[in-house]
């Protein structure tokens, strides 16, 4: 039974690696079946369609980011920022790949619709996140910024999205002078 699991936790975390690098279009059953030395049966034992293997990338993502709200929850408000920033920031030194929201937000015509509403949810997740601590910041003066938490939110992680996006074409500090801009309008 552990060599079952092993495999299926190998595959999302390769399927994982291919989207955030290229995108859900491009990922394929043959590609993680060459990397991982099995048969593309194996694959389809796990995960019957490449959409549930999508759906279950997008979960384990979810997942990833539950663990993260948990370790943070007794930090500070910057220190909550700066690990979210941080947690951002390590798609850049993994071969320039972006999150999996932005992957599934810049696909989003060509994923299934399981994988479409999966991907809102996550992003949700998220956003609820960010906003509640925008706004505790907020109140416990930690944090300054004019106008709705949910809109600075939402300003905010398109920025981040973005940043790691346009890193790709002009390299990382670009994402980092963006970090720095957000950084400072958050203060007094």
């Amino acid at each position: 039974m552990k060599a079952r699991t092993d495999t299926k936790e190998k595959i999302v975390e390769l399927a994982t690696d291919l989207i955030l690098a290229g995108g859900y279009p491009s990922l394929s059953y043959q590609q993680i079946s060459s990397k991982l030395g099995i048969k593309n049966a194996a694959i389809h034992y796990h995960y019957p369609s490449k959409e549930d293997l999508g759906v279950e990338v997008v979960r384990k993502e979810i997942e990833r980011f539950d663990d993260f709200m948990a370790a943070v929850s007794g930090f500070g408000q910057w220190e909550k920022l700066e690990a979210f920033m941080l947690n951002y920031r390590k798609y850049l030194e993994n071969e320039n790949r972006i999150c999996m929201i932005g992957a599934c937000a810049s696909d989003y015509r060509e994923i299934p619709e399981q994988i479409q509403s999966t991907a809102a949810e996550y992003f949700q997740i998220v956003k609820n996140w960010f906003t509640d601590l925008l706004e505790s910041g907020r109140s416990e003066k930690a944090f300054y910024f004019r106008g709705e938490a949910a809109n600075k939110a939402s300003l905010i992680s398109s920025a981040m999205a973005g940043g790691l996006q346009h890193a790709r074409l002009i390299g990382n500090a670009h994402y980092d002078a963006v970090i720095t801009q957000i950084k400072l309008e958050l203060q007094e």
